[in-house]
């Protein structure tokens, strides 16, 4: 499964995000800042999905992005900030 993005370019906001039978199921909220940066505000995933790899899809989903469009990730969502933090053979390119 793949995850999906809705993003309000005029307002900067947006969500990275996983549907499991039409609904919202795994959300990331981000900012894209002025500078370049995209700001992870917040992830969260439904209790039923704890455990299988829907938050760290969405930081990759959210870090694959960053990439292509060359932002800088900085994350204030304690479980991304740790995910990035972690890995950061994987991310350091990308964070601020």
């Amino acid at each position: 499964m793949e995850a999906q993005l809705d993003l309000h370019e005029n307002g900067g906001t947006g969500t990275f995000y996983y549907a499991v039978d039409g609904q919202r199921q795994a959300v990331m909220d981000i900012l894209i800042t002025d500078t370049q940066r995209l700001v992870i505000k917040h992830t969260e995933v439904a209790e039923n999905l704890a455990g299988q790899g829907y938050g760290k899809g969405l930081v990759k989903t959210a870090a694959h992005y960053a990439r292509q469009k060359g932002y800088r990730i900085l994350s204030v969502c304690p479980y991304a900030k740790n995910i990035l933090y972690r890995n950061r053979d994987e991310y350091d390119d990308i964070l601020v």
